[in-house]
């Protein structure tokens, strides 16, 4: 710790003797512009890190995790199932993403809950058995079966996935860290017994996918029944089966003495989305009394742990086909017992209230018993309860949930539409500045429009309408309003509305970057936590805005006052966005620690007209290396509880070499492509590179005389034109950012070419 202090006295020195010393000089010496921001980044970096905290200790106790499939937040009320309500209010309640490697099918949320990671299945799905039981064309017992394919023994394991392989097989070409059965073997390795009960067969399928959540890295569960014993056939239901309740309660309280953890599988819902259609009163009162005994059973798990010492975990896997239509893809979870506060769950993976990832239960399992996955295979986080101070918890869940459904149901209609609008438009102001100019005045407002609207769906989200058109109505009429107040304040000229948007804009993204996001996070423009893709920050879509929006502004306010001291200010303003954009408390923009320096410093260099030499490129490859590097040590060297994407994946690059890297790297461009070939911004991008190439040849001489009339600006664009290559380089969703940046690239162009032309007539 004293080493630390003297580093950062001498540090602190260091950055005052530059500023002391510079005297704007700064700006015109790369070499000193570069050192400057450099230490600046590491200055800042030693400022905002806060102490470590140790972690908590836990006594011995035993962890029951019951899976729900299907279940809904909002079936859960006082009335329908009262025992888990009042669970609720004695413990803690959260909101999970189902996210996993591929769709959001059942079998594959319950390999991405074992292993603590996104995983999928391969051609033959999930085959469990117990050991004795005869494989259905095979004529073979499991445990012989599953011998012969895999060349392992299965010893004394009750029950076994006989077609592993297939899984492994499938998962290697998919560039990820993840393990099937990590969660068992950690806990097998550390003497911890596990047991599984429950199988959701329906008729027609075989399914166990309980057996995935608890089984070790070979497929094997050494206690545990899966077998046709835990469910019967009933005479009075539409169910082919059902679950066998007194069955399940006398085969855990036999497991309860032998295991650490036992986990439940209650797939009863499940069974009744793959029933025969019925009439709607039928099928309603089939899933009340599902709902009835399956919060009976809740209610005897609960009575029979002890909830000093023991925790109880409650898990829907996946969402039912009614909320899925809904765009609900959140899945209830609830946590009762040691350790619980009544309130909230979160979780470092998440960093949002009432939202986890369904990949943080198998760590928080994990964190009961103090143990934790050394490989890092795992990418969730354990779960962590707020208090609330009697806030109504399970309200709140179900408004977060109708919000966020909300939101994504909104995408389509406004994203697509205005990506739609950015297209034509585009197209017809290429054709029209050509060839009709005398129809120019047309294309103004709805260029300023387009501008516009990211700016509006930023505060969007704070309205709670009754109906999504209405948003979509609102939406429409702000944007006629404020491109008819930018237009009015700008008296006409469409180059200073856009300035003066773009400038509202930026300060609007830096203000709820500063206050947490929490406008991004309700933005159709923003991420979707319920996709599990991201949950916290400033996301894609915005980066590009954020930059895209800086360089035009910066541009247009150095074009005003040309000086060295509003380039030094410049500077300092850049060097600001890039911290809201790449601190991992903040921003935690991993790809936007690349993208953001790069482009910012390139608009610098060509503003303060110095020739980009070997040196100069050298100097900005360092700034950014070294940025990079030192947010990472920042963010990596930060509690757990803290850390971001940013330190996990520095994390797992420390402990799995160039070999880890390499397969981050191989996942985001694998991510990248796919996004090329199916997202509609894709379409966007390409359109705005054919509207400038049109530009480079017709009218012949436009460009050069722009670049004589508007120098600056021009090479703002260039540093525009840098932000979206790179971007669409290093970022997993580079097409994204690079679309949403290169919109402050092609519309103010649009606009000054438009001034041009009606100039020349």
């Amino acid at each position: 710790m004293t080493n630390m202090n003297t580093s950062f006295q001498q540090l602190k020195a260091i950055v005052g003797d530059i500023i002391r010393k510079t005297n704007f000089n700064i700006i015109i010496n790369p070499v000193k512009m570069g050192t400057f921001i450099l230490l600046s980044l590491v200055f800042l970096t030693f400022v905002v890190s806060p102490a470590w905290a140790s972690p908590d200790q836990k006594p011995p106790g035993k962890v029951y995790l019951l899976l729900i499939d299907k279940i809904s937040i909002n079936d859960i009320n006082e009335s329908s199932t009262p025992h888990m309500y009042q669970l609720i209010q004695q413990g803690a309640v959260g909101l999970s993403s189902t996210r996993t490697l591929k769709g959001y099918n059942t079998i594959n949320t319950y390999l991405t809950i074992g292993a603590g990671n996104l995983a999928k299945t391969n051609k033959t799905g999930l085959m469990g058995f117990n050991k004795d039981e005869i494989i259905p064309g095979q004529h073979q017992k499991a445990s012989l079966f599953y011998s012969n394919l895999t060349g392992w023994d299965p010893g004394e394991s009750e029950c076994l996935l006989i077609n592993l392989p297939d899984i492994l097989v499938g998962m290697k070409n998919e560039s990820v860290t993840t393990v099937p059965g990590r969660l068992g073997q950690i806990l097998a390795d550390n003497g911890y017994q596990l047991a599984v009960l429950g199988n959701a067969d329906n008729g027609t399928e075989q399914l166990r996918p309980v057996l995935a959540v608890g089984m070790d890295s070979k497929g094997q569960v050494v206690l545990g029944d899966i077998g046709p014993s835990t469910r019967h056939i009933p005479v009075d239901s539409i169910l082919s089966y059902k679950t066998n309740y007194q069955y399940l309660k006398d085969r855990s309280q036999q497991f309860s003495s032998q295991a650490d953890i036992l986990i439940i599988d209650l797939p009863d819902l499940s069974r009744l989305e793959n029933s025969p259609l019925a009439f709607d009163e039928v099928y309603q009162e089939e899933k009340s009394r599902i709902l009835g005994e399956i919060d009976s059973f809740t209610a005897w798990l609960n009575s029979s742990l002890d909830p000093s010492q023991d925790l109880l975990l409650i898990a829907a896997p996946s969402c039912s086909l009614m909320e899925i239509d809904q765009k609900n893809n959140f899945a209830p979870v609830i946590a009762s017992g040691f350790g619980v506060q009544p309130g909230y769950l979160t979780s470092p993976a998440t960093q949002r209230q009432y939202i986890v990832a369904n990949t943080d239960i198998a760590p928080t399992i994990l964190d009961f018993f103090q143990l934790k996955d050394t490989n890092n295979a795992m990418i969730g986080r354990p779960m962590q309860s707020i208090g609330t101070n009697g806030e109504p918890t399970l309200e709140q869940a179900q408004q977060l949930a109708k919000s966020t459904s909300t939101t994504t149901r909104l995408r389509t209609p406004l994203i697509k539409g205005y990506v739609a609008s950015l297209i034509i438009i585009l197209l017809l102001a290429c054709i029209i500045i050509l060839k009709f100019k005398a129809y120019q005045y047309l294309l103004q407002p709805v260029i300023i429009a387009m501008v516009c609207f990211p700016l509006v769906l930023l505060f969007l989200g704070l309205l709670r309408l009754s109906y999504d058109w209405l948003y979509v109505l609102v939406a429409i009429m702000a944007t006629i309003i404020l491109t008819g107040l930018a237009l009015a304040i700008s008296r006409g000229n469409g180059f200073r509305a856009f300035i003066a948007l773009s400038f509202i804009t930026l300060l609007a993204i830096n203000l709820d970057i500063l206050t947490g996001t929490t406008l991004i996070q309700c933005s159709v423009l923003g991420y979707d936590p319920m996709a599990g893709a991201r949950y916290y920050g400033i996301g894609n879509e915005y980066m590009g805005i954020l930059i895209g929006a800086s360089i035009a502004t910066g541009a247009a306010l150095f074009e005003k006052f040309n000086s060295k001291l509003i380039l030094f200010l410049l500077a300092l303003f850049f060097l600001f966005e890039c911290f809201l954009i790449g601190m991992p408390s903040l921003g935690a923009q991993s790809d936007g620690m690349i993208t953001a320096p790069l482009a910012f410093l390139v608009s610098l260099y060509l503003f303060s007209d110095i020739k980009l030499n070997l040196w100069g490129w050298s100097s900005i490859v360092g700034i950014i290396l070294f940025t990079v590097l030192g947010v990472s040590f920042y963010d990596m060297n930060r509690p757990a509880e803290l850390q971001t994407h940013i330190g996990r994946a520095a994390h797992q690059i420390m402990s799995g070499g160039w070999q880890e890297a390499l397969t981050i790297i191989i996942r985001k461009l694998q991510v990248n492509v796919k996004l090329i070939k199916y997202t509609i911004w894709s379409r966007v991008f390409l359109v705005i590179l054919l509207v400038l190439a049109t530009f480079i040849y017709f009218p012949v001489g436009a460009i050069k005389n722009l670049f004589a009339r508007r120098p600056v600006i021009l090479k703002g664009f260039v540093g525009i034109v840098t932000a979206a290559l790179v971007a669409l380089i290093v970022n997993d969703s580079g097409i994204v950012a690079a679309s949403t940046t290169s919109i402050y690239l092609v519309m103010p162009f649009l606009l000054l070419m438009m001034e041009q032309e009606r100039n020349r007539l």
